[in-house]
């Protein structure tokens, strides 16, 4: 069935997609690391996080055939999940310490 094979190729098309803006993500983050550094400490925190969180889902996203070497199996998924819980770990600390989010330096809004 046609619909069945169109439905599958849209699946792995938004899969490179998201894997892709995951990429994007890990040098925005680092880009919005370093512009917030003057706001302090939190704010940089907030996209060490970040970078983090978008190492997590480039991971978790990662198609099979470019995890070879120390990736392969089952190693990427709870790497991933390792660093997501870090990501929390750093947003649950900046939440705590600040009373909440610290003002951010957003240059591409």
């Amino acid at each position: 069935m046609k619909l069945f094979e169109s439905i599958d190729w849209l699946l792995i098309g938004t899969k490179y997609l998201s894997w892709s803006i995951g990429l994007i993500g890990i040098i925005g983050s680092v880009i919005l690391f370093f512009v917030n550094i003057p706001l302090g400490i939190g704010s940089a925190m907030v996209f060490a996080a970040t970078f983090f969180l978008a190492i997590s889902v480039t991971l978790l996203l990662l198609p099979s055939r470019f995890a070879k070497g120390r990736l392969e199996g089952n190693k990427r998924y709870i790497t991933g999940a390792i660093t997501f819980v870090i990501a929390l770990v750093i947003m649950f600390a900046v939440w705590n310490v600040s009373g909440g989010f610290p003002n951010l330096n957003l240059i591409f809004a």
